[in-house]
């Protein structure tokens, strides 16, 4: 399903990624459109993570607005 929400909620979303990680411009953002594969990509080259952790950290922020998501509904 998080597949499926980054897409679907992108625009949502991607105010998330932003306030989680800074350090991405909007260009990048544009770069990752709905992809979680882009997003991880990302965090390994802009701050440094390890491919784990980098998938991770997709994970956990993905959950916590799925979260949102649910308790919005």
């Amino acid at each position: 399903m998080h597949q499926d929400v980054l897409r679907a909620k992108w625009r949502h979303f991607r105010n998330e990624i932003n306030d989680h990680w800074t350090e991405l411009s909007s260009d990048d953002l544009d770069q990752i459109n709905g992809r979680r594969d882009n997003l991880v990509i990302l965090l390994e080259s802009r701050y440094g993570y390890a491919r784990r952790r980098a998938e991770k950290e997709v994970e956990r922020v993905v959950t916590e607005f799925e979260d949102k998501l649910r308790r919005a509904s």
